[in-house]
């Protein structure tokens, strides 16, 4: 999937939620019962991750 000029490549069992007005999005499971990662983009349009403490990336 595209995030704004990112491709991002995710496992089908995430789902994600885009907050284009803020340039973030959140990355669920499927069932919505777990946050996996927050993305965000800075004034600069960098990409920055906020993963929750016990995944890989």
């Amino acid at each position: 999937m595209n995030f704004f000029d990112w491709k991002i490549e995710m496992v089908e069992s995430f789902k994600p939620y885009i907050d284009i007005d803020n340039k973030r999005m959140a990355i669920l499971t499927t069932e919505d019962d777990e946050i996996h990662m927050a993305l965000e983009l800075d004034e600069k349009n960098n990409l920055v991750m906020h993963p929750r403490w016990n995944i890989n990336i």
